[in-house]
This record gives C-alpha cells, sequence and structure tokens, in this order.
C-alpha cells in the first residue's frame, strides 16, 4: 500500500460503505420510522438545544465529528413532474452525519457518550434497542442506514481537527506577518519565538 491509498482509506473505517467516505472523512445517513407519540416528542427534543446549547456540550467536545443532524420528515420533497407529491403515512427520523475515523468507533462514542440523548432521538423510532449494549444499536443503525449518493469533502487527506489546528496557525502567521514590517530584528526574534510556543498545540 502507498502513502497515498494510506492516507485516503483509513484502515479504522470498519462498517463504512464505499459511497460513504471521501478519504478521512465518514459520511452517515439514517431513516427510521417513528411512532406516533415521537411527532409531538421529537420537536421538542430538537428545540432544547436551542434554548439551552449547554445540553449538547459534550457531542460539541468530540472533535472528530463534523456535524450531527436530526430532522423529522413527514413527506418526500416534490420535484415537479413526473414525480407524485408523496406523504408519508408515518413521519420518519432523518439522522445525518459527518466524521472522522471509523463506523464502528463512531457508533461506539455516541452509544457510551450520549446514552441518554441517543433515547431522547430514536426512543420514539421503531425497533430501537436502547443505546447499550452497542451491538444491537449498530445492527439497529445498519438495518436502517442509506449509502450516500454524491458525499464530496473539501479535505479528504485532513481530519476536522487538523483543519481546525491549521486555521488557527494561519490566523497567529497572519498576525506576526501584520505586524513584522515595522519590528527591529530582536524584537522580530522575540515575537517569531512566541509564534513558535504558540503553534505548538497547533501540531
Amino acid at each position: 500500500m502507498n502513502a497515498t491509498a494510506s492516507l485516503t482509506t483509513p484502515t479504522t473505517a470498519t462498517g463504512t460503505r464505499p459511497g460513504n467516505r471521501d478519504g478521512y472523512a465518514i459520511a452517515i445517513t439514517v431513516f427510521s420510522t417513528v411512532k406516533w407519540w415521537g411527532r409531538a416528542a421529537l420537536p421538542v427534543v430538537f428545540t432544547v438545544p436551542k434554548i439551552a446549547p449547554q445540553t449538547i456540550s459534550t457531542l460539541q467536545r468530540l472533535s472528530f465529528i463534523h456535524f450531527a443532524r436530526w430532522s423529522l420528515i413527514r413527506e418526500i420533497p416534490y420535484n415537479g413532474a413526473p414525480q407524485p407529491e408523496i406523504k408519508l403515512r408515518h413521519p420518519h427520523l432523518y439522522f445525518e452525519s459527518n466524521f472522522n475515523g471509523g463506523w464502528e468507533e463512531y457508533i461506539d462514542a455516541f452509544s457510551h457518550i450520549l446514552t441518554r440523548g441517543m433515547w431522547l432521538f430514536w426512543g420514539s423510532s421503531y425497533g430501537f434497542p436502547k443505546a447499550l449494549p452497542t451491538g444491537p444499536f449498530k445492527a439497529y443503525i445498519k438495518a436502517n442506514e442509506m449509502e450516500a449518493s454524491h458525499f464530496y469533502s473539501a479535505y479528504p487527506q485532513a481530519t476536522a481537527t487538523q483543519i481546525t489546528r491549521a486555521l488557527e496557525l494561519d490566523e497567529l502567521l497572519a498576525d506576526l506577518r501584520a505586524r513584522a514590517a515595522d519590528m527591529p530584528p530582536d524584537e522580530f526574534a522575540a515575537a517569531f519565538g512566541t509564534l513558535m510556543a504558540e503553534a505548538q498545540r497547533c501540531c
């Protein structure tokens, strides 16, 4: 295996379908049928993080997650004739997320770190087996998962953490560059030393 292949095909991406992978970035899309009471409960669940952002602080600290979104789908989007207008008999919970790492590890993180949150989101879906133990939960996700028809990553050979740190380093360099023209050599040397020390956290 050459160096390029090792970068674009992470060895930890177990359980991932080919269409859901672009380098280090992995996509997951899950549809599940919602019970009658989920129609009222899920909009409330979706509103809580907007009112109290601290409720998803744990999720936000998981740096390997690009984003995660849950939506309640009541009808198929209409794109014009000849497609018929379709309103679903039962609403469906739509979950999509992009992340770095492996499919198995991603589900493990959700199951162990956000156990209660998984019940809040999927508890109203038919067949949800609880987040723990992870075996039945992974089987449930696989049974309801769809392969992405289009998935693009701007930086497939970098993780979200690497990109964030690169942006932080770019800001540090831009700041020094803006000040460097008016600095005497000794002051520039001191500023450059400070930059190198601060840059360590970006590596």
